[in-house]
């Protein structure tokens, strides 16, 4: 046997669908190209009845989908896409283990969750979360965006000046020469960091790229009374809201430091891009989604400083929306969005469960489940 049939066993089902470690390589590839976060997961331990072996592994992307194998229980694949996505929201990997009683695998370093699908066995996984390294698009050739670009340099993210009409000179490895915003866009990748500091020649056009870019986090540098303009005609050549771009909008742009110079503005600038990229997976929220939320509200002055001197307009990372209220799966106990859950109606409630098999099991015997959660 070669591939995958290598490592099956005489506990798997006879046909199992497999996609090949050579496909889920190629999805990696093709994910860190395009600068899209994800997560591998890999099976380091298993113990039968199950249809997954050590190695076998997959791979969860952003919006939650897997890809590759870890098996057919439905509980073991929700527990890895959750994890998942809770490793790339914080950057931290995970030893996840999932067994019909958690407490026989629980250890330190492992969070141990139940297997309540009928396969039984044990699965224990590890997820690595693989967040790329993001772009900074610095816009402009001014003072401050020469220093921002020099400076950038020692961080770890990608420089990517955004410069009209830059020549071949131009020290930077990638450089984006045109200001048109679906072009810049179509330049850079996913989610990218910008900062605006053209300071007035094309403000506009690299505040719109970076709100259409779904930037996490876009900082202007521009006094009080120009960062109105500014926003108002980004918000033109979007076709939108003033008031969706200004939620999105960090102005002025930096920490406050007391800075000055170019390079001091700078350095107060990257203070904040760094705490915007820690941050990214929960204080701060990408464009699209804060553009959403901010129709018909004002953003909060954060009262601080600029490096300049000049008053905060808004406040980028303050969220006014909740986020969506999760149910508990009354079989397995994990939680279960609403929105998308499998759902089954008893006694005039609506429960949700995080897969289709607590759904069945709940269904054939919804007052053992009720009775036993409501003794715990």
């Amino acid at each position: 046997m070669t591939g995958n049939d290598s490592r099956a066993s005489i506990d798997d089902p006879p046909h199992r669908a497999t996609v090949s470690d050579g496909d889920v390589a190629e999805l990696e590839a093709a994910l860190t190209d395009r600068g899209e976060p994800y997560a591998r997961v890999t099976i380091v331990r298993r113990e039968p009845p199950v249809s997954a072996n050590v190695g076998d592994r997959a791979v969860v992307t952003r919006d939650g989908e897997l890809h590759g194998w870890i098996g057919g229980a439905a509980c073991a694949q929700t527990t890895a896409i959750s994890e998942a996505k809770a490793a790339m929201d914080d950057g931290k990997p995970r030893f996840v283990g999932i067994a019909p009683d958690p407490d026989e695998i629980d250890r330190p370093g492992l969070e141990a969750f139940p297997m309540h699908c009928h396969s039984e066995g044990v699965l224990e996984l590890f997820v690595e979360p693989v967040n790329p390294t993001p772009e900074l698009l610095v816009v402009g050739d001014s003072p401050v965006a020469r220093s921002l670009s020099r400076l950038a340099g020692e961080l770890a993210v990608d420089d990517v000046p955004v410069v009209a009409g830059a020549g071949d000179d131009h020290v930077a490895v990638h450089v984006v020469t045109t200001t048109d915003p679906d072009a810049v866009v179509e330049a850079v990748g996913r989610s990218p960091l910008v900062v605006v500091a053209s300071m007035g020649k094309y403000d506009a056009r690299g505040v719109a790229a970076g709100v259409a870019a779904d930037a996490a986090y876009v900082g202007l540098v521009a006094s009080d009374a120009r960062s109105g303009e500014v926003i108002e005609r980004a918000a033109e050549l979007l076709e939108t809201d003033p008031e969706r771009v200004r939620a999105v909008v960090t102005n002025p742009a930096g920490v406050d430091i007391e800075a000055y110079t170019p390079t001091e503005i700078a350095v107060s600038i990257l203070a904040e891009v760094v705490d915007a990229r820690a941050n990214a997976g929960s204080a701060r929220r990408p464009a699209a989604e804060a553009q959403q939320s901010a129709e018909g509200t004002e953003s909060e002055s954060s009262g601080a400083e600029s490096a300049a001197g000049e008053p905060a307009e808004s406040d980028a990372t303050e969220d006014g929306t909740g986020a969506a209220d999760l149910a508990t799966d009354p079989v397995c106990g994990m939680t279960a969005d609403p929105e998308t859950a499998p759902a089954v109606d008893h006694d005039g409630e609506t429960y949700y469960f995080c897969c289709a098999g607590c759904a069945d099991s709940f269904r054939e015997e919804p007052e053992s489940y009720l009775e036993r959660g409501e003794a715990a």
